[in-house]
Order: C-alpha cells, then sequence, then structure tokens
C-alpha cells in the first residue's frame, strides 16, 4: 500500500518537471548540434571544438537585464550539470553582447559534451535555457 503511494506520487512530482521541460523546449529552436536560437532572439549560443578547448559564443540582445550567468557542462543532457564559467555584467552592460569564452578543460572528445546557460537578471530571476549538444568526434582505430 506504501509502495504504491510512493509511486503515484513519484509519477506527479516527475510529470511537472516533464510538461516544464516540454514548454520550455517548444519556446527555442535548436536548429542542429552545436546551435541554440532562443524564438524571441534574445538570446543565442554556438559552440566550437579547437585545438586546446572547446569555444563557447554566446549573444544577448537585452544583456543590461542580467546580474551574471553561469555556464555549465555535462556528459549528461538531463543530468550532472557543474559550471564552467561565471560572468558577472557590470552596470553600464550593452544590450547586445557577443561574449565568447573557452573551456580549457573540456570533457573527452570521444563521447557527447552538453552544455548550458544559467542567467539570474538584477531582478533575481533566474532561467536555465535548453542544453547544447556537441558531438563527439568519431575515433578511428588503426
Amino acid at each position: 500500500m506504501c509502495q504504491s503511494r510512493t509511486c503515484k506520487s513519484s509519477f506527479y512530482i516527475f510529470s511537472i518537471p516533464a510538461l516544464l521541460l516540454l514548454t520550455i523546449s517548444s519556446a527555442f529552436s535548436q536548429s542542429s548540434d552545436y546551435q541554440l536560437m532562443s524564438s524571441d532572439n534574445e538570446f543565442a549560443m554556438q559552440l566550437f571544438r579547437e585545438i586546446d578547448g572547446i569555444d563557447i559564443s554566446l549573444l544577448f540582445t537585452k544583456a543590461s537585464q542580467f546580474e551574471y550567468i553561469s555556464i555549465e557542462k555535462s556528459a549528461d543532457a538531463l543530468n550532472g550539470f557543474s559550471q564552467c564559467k561565471y560572468i558577472k555584467f557590470n552596470e553600464s552592460a550593452n544590450d547586445s553582447v557577443l561574449i565568447i569564452k573557452r573551456d580549457v578543460y573540456p570533457l573527452a572528445a570521444s563521447e557527447d559534451v552538453y552544455y548550458r546557460v544559467k542567467t539570474v537578471t538584477k531582478e533575481g530571476v533566474s532561467r536555465a535555457y535548453p542544453p547544447v549538444r556537441l558531438p563527439a568526434l568519431n575515433s578511428k582505430k588503426k
């Protein structure tokens, strides 16, 4: 009896975030790997693999609203994200801002890596954007 109640309550707990995730992801257009653009064009992210790390390009059209942003990475699209970059905006931040950061300690190139951005506005509102997948490099064995 207790187990069935636990299962029912955990179903409701997990169904609400799933619904929220579907709602959030529908507000974005992820045309392919490597990039994400919001449907209102307020935010865009693009990833590039370089010899000495991963370049993360962020474009904000209303950057003056943010207190700071955090760039996180994980080997899993849903779990295990850890912060790799932190960007604090100053009081005189322009609205249109292009930021390029390099992750010099990327995860293994032999597996997919996911990067996401979390923002906090000056009013304290935080948002987490959907992750962007950086596909693994194909390994060719000789």
